[in-house]
């Protein structure tokens, strides 16, 4: 009777904390400043207890469960924590930004409003740090309100409807004719296989599909949660609390058609949820410890590297406190996607500065030219996740799928 209670309130335990530390942040927002300080140990703690409530006994199904995202968002809200409550000056009582100029006793404190609420929000719930129009709530019209709650719903539905029409078709195919050594460390290489040509050991057609398919499925998984719960979150403040207009809410990914080269997969097609605030504390690190001049070229890379270095260390987290395994794949995963960025960069100038002068730099400018580039280009990303995803993700899937074997022999 006790573990059947028990199990919904740890599963729910992470999130309860979670949204805990929002509202005390929200809480902590209508003081004046000087007191935000106070309020930032017990609001990270609770956002870390958050963190460290989230483990491998109460994981969701998958390789990469919902709980992955839960720990990342919880490493992300510690890390912006201080910038909100400490560094940055955010108010919401009129004449209080200045911390050295004594508050009226009325003004200790602003009584909650459906305005201050929502500037609140704004502040600790916006971790892409985008310019708002307008301050204050929402104020769209309901025709316009119902088109945005149309379309949200529209655009989820189709993501919804690819991923059980097709995307989980082709899963559960390649998955009955997978078994475990399918996803053991020798099947991880693949230049080497195909140079070697092991006749004990053959590349079969079926380790090819079920590699492509590993090489986007990771991606594919990203776009359907994410999107999922940003187009509910959009509907519940935009329609429901009014707290936000529908040009608030931007898209979180990009155009596909743009990720043709590793660098704008990352940097145009890619979600930035969390870029800017691994920007921030790169910017920390190169300017304080580094002591690099402000956008050098030294800087700008040392920026770039923190980013995936941060990404890969809330990734390589996250795996450790759901139980994935293998956490330091997470960041070789991303430090080998700088590498392969650089790479790109110094390729790209070197082929410009090789042909600027020459009878060749018109090609540069041809729109077909281009377009075969391009399409060259998506061959590339393609072939470059073909190569690294397996090393990052194979192993994972391996663990997942003894942890199955296992729990299914107990029954």
């Amino acid at each position: 009777m006790s573990s059947s209670i028990s199990f919904p309130y740890e599963s729910l335990k992470p999130s309860l904390l979670f949204v805990a530390a929002g509202l005390l942040t929200t809480i902590a927002l209508h003081f004046p400043t000087k007191h935000h300080r106070y309020f930032l140990p017990p609001t990270w703690l609770l956002t870390a207890w958050s963190l460290a409530s989230t483990d491998s006994d109460h994981t969701s199904e998958g390789p990469i469960g919902l709980d992955s995202y839960t720990a990342i968002t919880c490493i992300i809200y510690m890390l912006i924590l201080p910038r909100i409550l400490f560094f940055e000056q955010y108010s919401l009582i009129p004449g209080a930004v200045d911390p050295n100029k004594p508050a009226k006793l009325n003004s200790f404190i602003i009584r909650p409003t459906r305005s201050s609420l929502s500037a609140a929000f704004r502040i600790w719930n916006n971790p892409r740090q985008l310019s708002f129009r307008r301050a204050g709530p929402g104020s769209a019209p309901w025709p316009e309100l119902l088109k945005f709650t149309l379309y949200r719903i529209f655009k989820v539905g189709i993501i919804i409807l690819i991923d059980r029409v097709l995307v989980q078709k082709i899963r559960a195919y390649l998955t009955a004719d997978s078994t475990l050594f399918d996803f053991t460390a020798d099947k991880e290489p693949i230049l080497r296989r195909v140079i070697e040509q092991d006749e004990d050991d053959p590349i079969t057609q079926h380790q090819l599909v079920l590699r492509a398919f590993m090489s986007v499925a990771w991606i594919w998984a990203n776009i359907l949660i994410l999107e999922s719960y940003h187009a509910v979150l959009s509907v519940f403040f935009v329609v429901v609390l009014r707290f936000d207009d529908p040009e608030d809410w931007l898209p979180l990914f990009g155009s596909v058609a743009e990720a043709w080269t590793v660098k704008r997969f990352w940097g145009r097609f890619w979600h930035r949820i969390a870029t800017p605030t691994f920007a921030t504390w790169a910017r920390v690190v190169s300017r304080r410890v580094l002591k690099l001049d402000p956008g050098s070229e030294f800087e700008k890379t040392a920026v770039a590297f923190g980013i995936f270095l941060l990404s890969g260390l809330a990734h390589a987290a996250a795996a450790w406190r759901v139980g994935q395994g293998d956490a330091h794949r997470d960041l070789l995963f991303f430090c080998a996607n700088f590498v392969v960025v650089g790479v790109e960069i110094l390729v790209a100038g070197l082929v410009r500065g090789t042909v600027r002068k020459t009878r060749y730099a018109a090609l540069l400018r041809d729109r077909r030219l281009r377009i075969a580039g391009r399409a060259l280009g998506y061959v590339w990303v393609f072939a470059w996740f073909f190569w690294a995803t397996p090393r990052w993700m194979y192993s994972k899937t391996l663990r997942w799928s003894l942890k199955q074997v296992l729990l299914q022999s107990r029954v």
